[in-house]
Protein backbone atom coordinates (compact mmCIF):
# COMPACT_ATOMS: atom_id res chain seq x y z
CA UNK A 1 0.00 0.00 0.00
CA UNK A 2 1.84 3.48 -0.85
CA UNK A 3 2.46 5.97 1.54
CA UNK A 4 0.84 9.44 0.69
CA UNK A 5 1.15 12.96 2.45
CA UNK A 6 -0.95 15.73 1.30
CA UNK A 7 -0.56 19.39 2.26
CA UNK A 8 -2.65 22.83 1.24
CA UNK A 9 -0.99 26.67 1.16
CA UNK A 10 -2.89 29.07 1.25
CA UNK A 11 -2.58 32.75 1.49
CA UNK A 12 -3.08 34.79 4.11
CA UNK A 13 -3.34 38.32 3.30
CA UNK A 14 -0.04 39.39 3.95
CA UNK A 15 1.99 38.94 0.77
CA UNK A 16 4.82 36.35 0.97
CA UNK A 17 3.23 34.71 3.79
CA UNK A 18 1.24 31.81 3.62
CA UNK A 19 0.03 29.13 5.56
CA UNK A 20 0.57 25.45 5.62
CA UNK A 21 -2.18 22.51 6.43
CA UNK A 22 -1.77 19.12 6.95
CA UNK A 23 -4.80 17.61 8.57
CA UNK A 24 -4.90 19.51 12.00
CA UNK A 25 -1.61 20.82 11.61
CA UNK A 26 -0.09 24.06 10.96
CA UNK A 27 2.62 26.71 10.11
CA UNK A 28 3.27 29.44 8.85
CA UNK A 29 5.41 29.79 5.88
CA UNK A 30 7.13 32.61 4.15
CA UNK A 31 8.35 33.83 0.76
CA UNK A 32 11.60 34.49 0.81
CA UNK A 33 13.30 38.24 0.56
CA UNK A 34 14.28 37.81 -2.78
CA UNK A 35 10.82 36.59 -3.97
CA UNK A 36 9.11 39.36 -2.29
CA UNK A 37 8.31 37.80 1.27
CA UNK A 38 9.52 38.63 4.65
CA UNK A 39 11.57 35.60 5.59
CA UNK A 40 10.60 35.07 9.00
CA UNK A 41 8.83 32.34 8.81
CA UNK A 42 10.40 28.82 7.45
CA UNK A 43 10.91 29.29 3.59
CA UNK A 44 10.53 26.67 0.95
CA UNK A 45 14.38 26.02 1.02
CA UNK A 46 14.57 25.46 4.39
CA UNK A 47 11.57 23.07 4.25
CA UNK A 48 13.34 21.15 1.79
CA UNK A 49 16.19 20.24 3.68
CA UNK A 50 14.17 20.49 7.26
CA UNK A 51 12.42 17.55 5.51
CA UNK A 52 15.75 15.34 4.67
CA UNK A 53 17.01 15.92 8.38
CA UNK A 54 13.61 15.00 10.39
CA UNK A 55 13.41 12.14 8.16
CA UNK A 56 17.29 11.40 9.29
CA UNK A 57 16.01 11.77 12.70
CA UNK A 58 13.27 9.62 13.20
CA UNK A 59 15.65 6.84 10.68
CA UNK A 60 18.44 6.90 13.18
CA UNK A 61 16.22 7.00 16.35
CA UNK A 62 14.31 3.75 15.08
CA UNK A 63 17.13 1.99 13.52
CA UNK A 64 18.94 2.73 17.08
CA UNK A 65 16.02 1.01 18.95
CA UNK A 66 15.95 -1.78 16.29
CA UNK A 67 19.85 -2.18 16.82
CA UNK A 68 20.21 -1.57 20.26
CA UNK A 69 22.56 1.49 19.50
CA UNK A 70 20.82 4.38 20.90
CA UNK A 71 22.73 7.51 20.70
CA UNK A 72 22.71 9.96 23.50
CA UNK A 73 22.20 12.68 20.94
CA UNK A 74 21.91 13.23 17.66
CA UNK A 75 22.84 16.47 15.56
CA UNK A 76 21.86 16.51 12.18
CA UNK A 77 22.90 19.65 9.78
CA UNK A 78 21.60 19.99 6.50
CA UNK A 79 22.95 22.65 4.30
CA UNK A 80 21.64 23.24 0.14
CA UNK A 81 23.11 25.36 -2.20
CA UNK A 82 21.50 27.16 -5.34
CA UNK A 83 23.02 28.41 -8.42
CA UNK A 84 20.60 31.72 -8.15
CA UNK A 85 20.68 32.34 -12.28
CA UNK A 86 20.89 28.71 -12.84
CA UNK A 87 18.51 27.79 -15.59
CA UNK A 88 16.79 25.37 -14.58
CA UNK A 89 16.55 26.43 -11.16
CA UNK A 90 17.77 23.42 -9.19
CA UNK A 91 19.65 22.86 -5.92
CA UNK A 92 23.55 22.48 -7.07
CA UNK A 93 24.71 20.44 -3.92
CA UNK A 94 23.10 19.26 -0.63
CA UNK A 95 25.44 18.96 2.36
CA UNK A 96 24.36 16.79 5.56
CA UNK A 97 26.65 16.52 8.73
CA UNK A 98 25.62 13.97 11.24
CA UNK A 99 27.26 14.33 14.59
CA UNK A 100 26.89 11.69 17.25
CA UNK A 101 27.45 10.95 20.81
CA UNK A 102 27.39 8.02 23.01
CA UNK A 103 28.35 5.41 20.33
CA UNK A 104 31.20 4.03 18.44
CA UNK A 105 32.18 5.55 15.40
CA UNK A 106 31.12 1.81 13.54
CA UNK A 107 27.53 2.26 15.12
CA UNK A 108 27.22 5.51 13.73
CA UNK A 109 28.36 4.77 10.30
CA UNK A 110 26.20 1.74 10.40
CA UNK A 111 23.04 4.17 11.11
CA UNK A 112 23.86 6.43 8.61
CA UNK A 113 23.75 3.98 6.62
CA UNK A 114 20.36 2.63 6.95
CA UNK A 115 19.30 6.14 6.76
CA UNK A 116 20.85 6.74 3.44
CA UNK A 117 19.33 3.14 2.85
CA UNK A 118 15.74 3.47 3.53
CA UNK A 119 14.88 7.06 3.27
CA UNK A 120 12.59 8.07 0.59
CA UNK A 121 13.25 12.31 0.91
CA UNK A 122 16.86 11.48 0.79
CA UNK A 123 16.83 9.14 -2.83
CA UNK A 124 14.85 11.89 -4.25
CA UNK A 125 16.99 14.60 -3.43
CA UNK A 126 20.07 12.17 -4.18
CA UNK A 127 18.54 11.42 -7.43
CA UNK A 128 18.74 14.88 -8.40
CA UNK A 129 21.89 16.47 -6.98
CA UNK A 130 25.36 16.14 -5.92
CA UNK A 131 24.68 14.76 -2.18
CA UNK A 132 27.44 14.81 0.33
CA UNK A 133 27.14 12.97 4.16
CA UNK A 134 29.85 13.31 6.77
CA UNK A 135 29.66 11.61 9.80
CA UNK A 136 31.24 12.77 13.23
CA UNK A 137 31.50 10.99 16.81
CA UNK A 138 31.56 12.88 20.21
CA UNK A 139 34.55 11.54 22.43
CA UNK A 140 32.73 10.06 25.66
Amino acid sequence: MPASARVQSRTTGIPGRYILSAASKHMVVDASPASGGAGEGFVAQELLVGALATCAQAIVHAKGEELCTVPSSVLVEVESEREVEARPPAYSSVRMDFTFGGITDDQAQTLVAEFTRVCPIYHTVASATTMKVSVCVLEN
